[in-house]
């Protein structure tokens, strides 16, 4: 009786399992497919699973939208430098708060821990970003991000994970503390360093609030602020004449379509490579030392 119970618990669990992947998996599909679609069979709507029809012109438009790609560009630099900046300043800071013989290192942990919590805001971050004259610059883009409290954690209880006797042993060999951590702890700690590379580059990737409040030349727009324009206030026809640079009428749902589908593209395209780093770092960096 009871196998028969958990049997039925079981079916019932994997149809709500592929009911739930389905409500997640049927918006990319149906964006996937407008994008391609002929515009008249678009029009028409409905649940879409295939491209009805097929046309490239959007893809072709958006080849020619300059400030599309200045903006593609520009996100990926704030992306880049931004992740390695990050990930070298936390992994700095989390390897000598991992040390059991640093001294004030409760303190200092406590002291990260506490900025989870409580922040400056909003405004005192705008006003003194202004005061320093940082506007429409991408300084403000990358330094609220450049340590952050939750990275900081993942990592201490991931170093802390690290036998104390490999240290130990570098240091009989001669091994200065710097040597230590780049030589040993660094390429120990893969999976911890991917998985906050992978949160991080989502961060900076998504983020468009602060650029919408730091940055007014369009030369330095990122892809969010695109997208948000594209997408949210459907500003198409003013854009780089992107309507303009196809043959046909597309529908402007073809192009927000167009316009998300190139802008997910480097996520869909690097996490299959971190994936077998994200679950162990996740879980070894959430274990306590």
């Amino acid at each position: 009786m009871l196998n028969k119970k958990m049997n039925v618990f079981d079916y019932l669990n994997y149809l709500f399992m592929t009911l739930l992947c389905l409500t997640m998996i049927y918006p990319f599909l149906h964006t996937f497919s407008l994008s391609f679609s002929d515009p008249i069979e678009a029009s028409k709507g409905g649940f879409m699973f295939w491209p009805r029809g097929f046309q490239l012109d959007t893809y072709k438009g958006l080849l020619k939208d300059t400030l599309f790609w200045r903006s593609y560009l520009n996100i990926a630099a704030v992306t880049a430098i931004g992740v390695v900046g990050c990930l070298f300043l936390t992994s700095c800071a989390s390897y000598v708060l991992s040390l059991p013989h640093y001294p004030f290192r409760r303190f200092f942990t406590m002291f990260i821990v506490f900025t989870m919590f409580f922040s400056g805001g909003i405004i005192p971050s705008y006003l003194l970003t202004k005061d320093l004259h940082l506007m429409n610059t991408w300084i403000p883009l990358w330094v609220p991000g450049l340590v952050a409290a939750f990275n900081i954690i993942l990592l201490i209880n991931f170093f802390k994970q690290i036998p104390s006797e490999v240290r130990e042993a570098a240091v009989i060999d001669g091994a200065s503390d710097f040597a230590i951590f780049t030589r040993i702890v660094l390429p120990l700690s893969k999976p911890v360093l991917a998985t906050v590379a992978l949160f991080l580059a989502v961060m900076f990737w998504n983020d468009w609030f602060t650029p919408y409040l730091y940055l007014n030349d369009t030369d330095k727009y990122t892809l969010p602020l695109i997208l948000k324009k594209y997408v949210v206030n459907s500003e198409i026809d003013g854009l780089s004449g992107f309507v303009k640079a196809t043959n046909s009428q597309v529908l402007p749902s073809q192009v927000r379509s167009t316009v998300i589908l190139v802008g997910i593209l480097p996520t869909l395209l690097i996490y299959p490579f971190i994936q077998k780093y994200f679950v162990k770092g996740v879980t070894l960096g959430s274990l306590k030392g």
